[in-house]
């Protein structure tokens, strides 16, 4: 697969604070997210993973490096507009993106201001409220929604400008747990249905374990990067940047320690239960 975003020794600094302290929130970030990718990104607070994702699309321009979309660069004020509609961003806080009164106003918002025929606007409208499950409420006002509702009918409004990448920065963050996996299913479904580029910056590590890829920030570097399998077997090294694994890992990073003959790349709660089912058979054999 071809880089449909590249970040090419990506430095962002700003200032902070009444003295004007320099703070370098990326350090030298070099990354490519390859069309159709569904990638993870994670880290604690203050680790650069949202100044990483307002990077992806302009919203924020690097100090130093280059960041490509498409091959366009984010710097050209040309293409900038362009850079926007090819990558869409979701955010922690939906009420921060709803504008209308009505939920298909609200989601027509970003057609209708791109130009769209009204015809076309009309389709797209349905077309994501179908999509994000949230057809039904069309017609309803968002502040009687709940946050994970109101969350959908924010993506459903990303995915009617028909963006190519759509960056999830922390999308889940102030949801219960009914809102949080309602919205994950719908970021997958975005994935794997519809063949949109995922980028989706959590801290939340269960919501990456089925992700292509994970990247872990740590004072604005990249310090890890690879499948989730791999990534979350070093177990101890996340600790040590001050995040959590999956409860699957933790809980058979613990059996092991107890000697008990679990892989380390266990990520899933199903295949934790059948490889204890598999130590309990040899015992009995």
């Amino acid at each position: 697969m071809s880089s449909i975003i590249e970040l090419k020794n990506v430095t962002f600094e700003y200032k902070s604070g009444e003295e004007g302290r320099v703070v370098r929130a990326l350090d030298g970030v070099d990354l490519a997210i390859e069309e159709g990718s569904f990638t993870g990104i994670i880290g604690v607070n203050g680790s650069g993973k949202s100044t990483l994702a307002k990077n992806m699309n302009g919203l924020m321009l690097p100090t130093e490096g280059e960041v490509l979309v498409k091959g366009m660069n984010t710097r050209d004020p040309e293409t900038i507009w362009k850079i926007r509609q090819t990558v869409g961003m979701v955010f922690q806080n939906p009420d921060n993106q709803m504008v209308s009164a009505i939920v298909e106003d609200d989601v027509a918002f970003g057609p209708e201001n791109l130009g769209v025929e009204p015809q076309e606007i009309r389709r797209r409208v349905d077309m994501a409220l179908t999509d994000v499950g949230m057809y039904d409420f069309r017609k309803k006002a968002p502040h009687m929604l709940s946050g994970g509702q109101k969350q959908r009918v924010a993506i459903a409004g990303v995915v009617a400008m028909l963006p190519d990448v759509i960056v999830f920065d922390e999308p889940t963050a102030m949801l219960d747990p009914k809102g949080r996996r309602e919205v994950l299913e719908i970021i997958r479904k975005l994935n794997r249905e519809s063949g949109k580029t995922v980028v989706l910056i959590t801290h939340f590590m269960d919501e990456v374990a089925r992700a292509d890829r994970v990247v872990v920030m740590d004072d604005g570097r990249v310090t890890l990067d690879g499948k989730p399998r791999e990534v979350f077997r070093e177990v101890e090294q996340l600790k040590a940047l001050g995040l959590d694994v999956p409860f699957a890992t933790e809980l058979a990073d613990r059996l092991r320690k107890e000697g008990m003959d679990i892989p380390e790349d266990v990520i899933f709660m199903e295949e934790l239960a059948e490889e204890i089912g598999r130590l309990e058979l040899e015992a009995r054999s």
